[in-house]
């Protein structure tokens, strides 16, 4: 009962406020005010529904048998760090993997790429997403790892589960690299 007559009374403060407002002309403030307010609103709803599936994605790997590390559940992410001997292992063992390198056409070119990766800068994977196949393990990679943990959020955001950020980047790499043709 309390609550209600603490809730008319909340709502009688904004009526008279509007009112206040609008006999000042200030009445296109508060809509402007109030649609920054219901667009908010939206923004939080969308985050915490994407975190909900996040968690809920997380749960069905780990069910499933699959490593799900406590950073990834604190972090709230999909994809796993790898170390560069991590890396190195999964790219010589997994013959269904697909390497995505994020950097710049001309950081590949002044230092190399790890061994069939594929080259999609980071500023090009929102309109080349489809030629990465979401059904296989993908690991990514940048210079120094902060890129590519973008990018693997970006990916996870649109629908990619398997996915392994090499943490130390391309300048952490000691493994065999490939030249890239000038």
């Amino acid at each position: 009962m309390a609550y209600c007559a603490l809730a008319l009374a909340f709502f009688a403060v904004l009526i008279g406020l509007a009112a206040l407002l609008s006999a000042k002309g200030a009445c296109s403030s508060l809509d402007s005010g109030f649609r920054d307010l219901r667009r908010g609103v939206r923004n939080l709803d969308e985050e915490l529904q994407h975190q909900v599936g996040v968690m809920r994605r997380l749960l069905a790997r780990r069910i499933a048998g699959d490593l799900v590390t406590s950073e990834m559940v604190l972090d709230g992410r999909l994809w796993r760090d790898l170390s560069d001997s991590d890396a190195q292992r999964m790219l010589r063992d997994e013959k269904d993997l697909v390497v995505v390198d994020v950097r710049t056409y001309h950081e590949i070119e002044s230092g190399g790429k790890l061994p069939g990766a594929r080259t999609i800068p980071v500023d090009e994977l929102e309109e080349r997403i489809t030629e990465i196949p979401t059904s296989r393990k993908v690991l990514v990679y940048c210079a120094a790892g902060a890129r590519s943990a973008d990018a693997c959020e970006h990916l996870s955001r649109n629908g990619f589960d398997d996915l392994y950020n090499l943490e130390t980047g391309f300048s952490g790499w000691t493994g065999p690299v490939e030249k890239e043709p000038r």
